[in-house]
């Protein structure tokens, strides 16, 4: 029997647990939560010490009917970097074929081709760009429609698709990073509003009060610097889009973008008018940044089947032109954008070679010709050498930032992973999050580096930042085999992305998880059970926090029971008491449950605390693994 909090009909409280293993001699568990840090070898020397590097050019060959051309070797090419021929190290040729509609009623998909040995040397990327600033009601609704249709009918399972925005009133914004899971893009676009002008993702309702960071840093203080021409407080999408481009040049491969705009006009094609410098800054970043411009005409109406015929609109057509992309017509036709889109990305080859290693951000002119008559290759025009990370800008270093954190295929240089553990708890007022995990003081030091930026970011499903922290940590300053460091975030309801970076200050490489705290506990006898319990341990530990209303008195009769994963069966766990501390309206129990025997698997841990007089009772819950042997 333990203290309690009752009183009377007011009876009522809320509890949270964490698990923990133990140091105490003769019990593995600190073993078992060790190995669930798993240290990725780097593939390569730190990048100032490279003395080569791989290129790999993703270009489009059409044969002399303007078809596409499948059967080339790596005989037929003939490749120039800056006009000294190379040696084709790598060849990879991609012939692809739409999948099946995945709509609701389509016929089912055939069976999948055999996996391959490897995974592609470069895959397909599109982001899909809705232009909300030249926009109206009916062509963002058929905008939205021709990306699904795209979506849902061409895109690959190696595909990694991504979806911005832009409004004159808040800038590029991000609602889907580059990802392979299509039903996160679906819903992404579905979730946007038809209302021209208006920013989606909610940024405006969000607090502010914590450091700016990744796209919050790309639209308040790089890009909102570029004003319009309109005045003050209007963005300029030419602008953003050339300081974006520059950022994607460090994402490997071809960058599809598929733009959907009623278009700029045509004086911003021809010299003297008043936009023509910063869109033609842009394409050409475009251009640099492997990034052609598939466009889209959303003009609606009479206006709209014009569009569709002979006379695209100028802009529209020379940016696309200018990137390497190609100009769509109108957004009425989206089977046919569909079409035209895979026709013109889906087949494909992958030249690689390698060059001297250079960190000096100079730019490289690429050259390819085909030895087969007829044949036309289109490649894009160049590359630019990458810059040490401490010479980056700063929406280099965002982005660089944004693809640590929520890339599902990280391309840039991710050293560590950190196990995170997430529990939900809440205090009489508010419902909060608690983020737990283990750093390995050595693995960080020997992987990332001594002097690294600390980032904490928590992202809700729109991909705003709605909590944020960064601070910088030397790890030569620290003592002792492991650092368990956490936060507390109070958060609506709702589901949230958690990431934690450690971030090296001058090369970039990175560890990624998330960082949180813990509940009160004897750090020399235990230790945050952040992966799965060691099997033949015979021990757990939960520290317990209970949030009670009414006054103190009468007292809690506790027990524990367990059950396995899948099943109905729930077993009384013997229990001990450690400790008990109170603190304001909260108390805290540190117990310890005997498990022996424990096959393999996952289980859940339900503590109840019971009012020995009426018989109201609270309980709470939490779930641990045990690992198979070996």
């Amino acid at each position: 029997m333990v203290p309690g909090r009752k009183g009377g009909e007011e009876f009522a409280a809320r509890a949270a647990l964490v698990l923990f293993a133990f140091f105490a001699a003769g019990v593995s568990g600190r073993q078992g939560l060790s190995a669930q840090v798993k240290t990725k070898t780097p593939e390569a020397p730190l990048q100032h010490q490279v003395t080569v590097t791989l290129k790999l050019i993703q270009i489009f060959v059409t044969d002399d009917k303007g078809k596409p051309a499948f059967d080339l070797e790596r005989s037929d090419f003939v490749l120039y970097d800056n006009g000294a021929p190379q040696t084709i190290t790598d060849f990879e040729k991609h012939v692809l074929t739409a999948p099946a509609a995945e709509r609701p009623g389509a016929a089912a998909a055939p069976a999948p081709p055999p996996a391959r040995e490897a995974a592609p040397l470069l895959n397909r990327k599109f982001i899909f760009f809705i232009d909300y600033g030249r926009n109206d009601i009916e062509g963002l609704v058929k905008s939205r429609k021709a990306a699904v249709e795209f979506l849902d009918t061409k895109v690959q399972q190696d595909d990694e698709v991504a979806l911005f925005s832009f409004s004159t009133a808040s800038g590029l914004t991000l609602h889907e990073y580059f990802t392979s899971d299509k039903g996160k893009v679906r819903a992404a676009i579905k979730k946007m509003r038809d209302t021209p002008g208006i920013l989606e993702s909610g940024m405006s309702s969000v607090s502010s009060d914590h450091e700016p960071m990744g796209m919050e840093v790309l639209n308040s203080q790089v890009l909102g610097r570029h004003g319009g021409h309109a005045g003050a407080g209007v963005r300029n999408l030419f602008a953003e889009v050339g300081e974006w481009a520059k950022a994607l040049r460090s994402i490997p491969g071809q960058k599809n973008i598929v733009l959907f705009s009623r278009g700029f006009g045509g004086g911003v094609v021809r010299p003297g008018d008043a936009g023509n410098t910063l869109f033609q800054s842009m394409a050409r970043a475009l251009a640099s940044a492997n990034a052609p411009v598939f466009s889209v005409n959303t003009t609606t109406g009479f206006a709209a089947k014009v569009a569709a015929g002979v006379f695209p609109e100028e802009s529209l057509d020379y940016l696309s032109q200018t990137t390497g992309g190609k100009y769509l017509g109108g957004v009425d036709y989206p089977s046919r954008i569909a079409a035209d889109i895979q026709d013109a990305t889906s087949n494909y080859y992958v030249l690689g070679y390698t060059i001297p290693a250079a960190w000096d951000g100079k730019f490289h002119d690429v050259k390819v010709e085909v030895r087969r008559p007829g044949h036309k290759a289109y490649v894009q025009r160049g590359y630019f050498n990458p810059l040490p990370f401490n010479r980056l800008s700063p929406v280099e270093k965002h982005l660089h930032l944004l693809d640590l954190a929520l890339a599902e295929k990280a391309t840039s240089k991710r050293s560590l992973d950190i196990p995170l553990t997430v529990i939900a708890f809440s205090d009489e007022k508010n419902e909060n999050t608690l983020l737990l995990s283990e750093i390995p003081v050595l693995s960080i030091r020997e992987a990332v580096g001594d002097r690294t930026e600390f980032i904490s970011l928590v992202l809700d499903q729109n991909k705003v930042i709605v909590d944020g922290n960064r601070f910088e940590i030397d790890w030569k300053s620290m003592r002792g085999e492991n650092v368990y460091q956490y936060a507390a975030v109070a958060l609506a309801p709702g589901r949230y992305d958690c990431r934690v970076i450690i971030r090296n200050l001058e090369d970039g490489r990175a560890a990624v998880g998330s960082i949180s705290a813990i509940f009160p506990f004897p750090p020399k006898e235990y230790v945050p059970l952040v992966g799965s319990l060691e099997r033949g341990q015979d021990l757990l530990g939960a520290a317990v926090r209970c949030v009670w209303k009414g006054n103190r008195s009468g007292e809690m009769e506790l027990s524990a029971w367990l059950s396995p994963e899948g099943s109905g069966e729930r077993t009384q766990v013997e229990m001990t008491i450690v400790n008990s501390a109170s603190r304001d309206e909260t108390d805290f129990y540190l117990m310890e449950f005997e498990v022996p025997g424990l096959l393999p698997g996952c289980y859940r841990l339900e503590i109840v605390a019971e009012d020995a007089a009426t018989g109201l009772n609270l309980r709470t819950a939490g779930w641990f693994s045990v690992r198979p042997p070996g």
